[in-house]
């Protein structure tokens, strides 16, 4: 099996490419090593034990400070450890797999012998992190809307039990957007469902470009999404709120040819402290159904 690397050494340092690690005759003293770190590597496929793991073993052989993983197309980065000046990376792939990148740090420079070290430990890491990221990219597909592509309701009601939790831990603000498509029933009746799963498509990418990266966007069920906005107080929703629902008014939205009008309601609330998750979305969604009773086509807070 062929383990590609490319790799940098410094931030600006010309990129190598070779197939395995420089090593014909490991050590017995990093051959233990690396038996140690295999077995404990196999343990979990939570990627961030994975890579915690990996960096507190690979510390006992190297000077190997943190390890940061990137993977674009989970988009996943996951960091451990305290990061310094002196760098490697490592675009790691087998076969024809990519894997992601991995960057070390160290307090020192990566001296030659240290590299040899470091690269073997890292082809023992390569296919437990395989087996990690196909388990991570299951368990997103399993909370995954199959038509739009947004995270579903599964997805949500863990998204939400972080957000609070992140938000007690640093008291941040943290406000909830539930948003639902006006008279959707009457745009499949009129145009059919198939027309209607466009339509539920085209919403879904206009909410996800409306906000920002560290905000969540869900499909809660049917034509409802709910919107997570991390560190954002009242006023600052009620804007985001507005310029979704106006967006969206102003996007003539083309569905197998034909050009249909569509709006939404949008209820908002922000968490207090201490309240739980239920009770912070039951409000949100209480305003949603007093937009839709004063009139549809507006936002309203609870």
């Amino acid at each position: 099996m062929e383990h590609a690397f490319h790799k940098t050494i410094g931030s600006e340092a010309t990129k190598l490419e070779y197939l395995a690690p420089r090593m014909d005759q490991p050590s017995d003293e990093l051959l233990a090593s690396g038996q140690l770190l295999a077995y404990k590597l196999q343990q979990t496929l939570n990627i961030e034990v994975l890579l915690t793991t990996f960096c507190e073993q690979a510390s006992l052989i190297v000077p190997c400070q943190s390890v940061a993983f990137r993977n674009d197309e989970q988009q996943l980065f996951v960091y451990h450890g305290e990061k310094h000046e002196n760098l490697c990376r490592y675009s790691l792939a087998i076969e024809e797999q990519v894997l992601g990148e991995i960057e070390c740090s160290s307090h020192k420079s990566f001296s030659e012998t240290d590299l040899i070290r470091l690269e073997h430990l890292i082809s023992i890491l390569l296919f437990p992190l395989r087996n990690a990221l196909m388990y991570s990219e299951a368990i997103q597909n399993a909370q995954r809307d199959p038509l739009t592509g947004l995270a579903n309701r599964y997805a949500f009601d863990h998204a939400m039990d972080t957000e609070i939790s992140r938000s007690e831990r640093h008291r941040h603000n943290l406000c909830m957007l539930v948003v639902d498509i006006d008279h959707f029933k009457r745009i499949n009746d009129t145009y059919g469902h198939l027309a209607g799963d466009e339509v539920l498509r085209q919403v879904a990418s206009l909410l996800g470009n409306a906000v920002r990266k560290e905000d969540r966007v869900f499909r809660y069920g049917g034509e409802e999404f709910v919107v997570l906005l991390s560190a954002t107080d009242l006023p600052s929703a009620r804007l985001t709120a507005e310029r979704i629902r106006m967006e969206l008014e102003a996007t003539k939205i083309t569905a197998l040819g034909i050009e249909i009008d569509v709006t939404a309601s949008l209820g908002i609330s922000e968490w207090q402290v201490g309240e739980s998750g239920n009770t912070f979305f039951h409000r949100a969604d209480q305003a949603l159904y007093n937009a839709k009773d004063q009139g549809r086509n507006q936002v309203r807070a609870a």
